[in-house]
């Protein structure tokens, strides 16, 4: 099974669920998320916002603070990858398909958030799985 759909499967499961909120969705701002998903123990790092998507949508760098991240390009202060903060969790799942089409990125779904990586170490992937099903679960 490809990396990336075993993050895939593991956010359709959770997305529905961190979507789930008293009377309505729930949308994550950027900091809110990381600090969400850290309490989980995905051990994320927020960077600055780097550009916007098409439609918009800010765009942020974000890093796993393991230090595992095996490209070195990441060290220049882009950050280990980029984190959109959708308008809701349809646009997220929309921008989560283009993200998934993409061979060389391993990327999360979880509400109005999508996280896109590149050459992600396997130990970050499965803590940031695990964090962001241990949200669907308290969510």
């Amino acid at each position: 099974m490809r990396a990336n759909s075993a993050a895939a499967l593991v956010l359709a499961l959770a997305a529905p669920a961190l979507a789930a909120g008293c009377g309505g969705e729930r949308e994550f701002g950027a900091a809110e998320f990381v600090d969400a998903a850290n309490g989980k123990g995905a051990a994320l790092a927020l960077g600055g916002q780097v550009t916007t998507t098409e439609s918009g949508e800010p765009v942020y760098a974000v890093r796993s603070e393991s230090g595992s991240d095996p490209n070195p390009q990441l060290e220049e202060g882009h950050g280990g990858g980029t984190m959109i903060v959708a308008a809701d969790a349809g646009v997220a799942a929309d921008e989560f398909e283009r993200c998934e089409s993409a061979a060389d990125l391993t990327c999360f779904r979880a509400a109005n958030i999508v996280l896109r990586f590149e050459e992600m170490a396997a130990a970050d992937r499965a803590r940031i799985s695990g964090a962001v099903s241990a949200l669907a679960s308290a969510g």
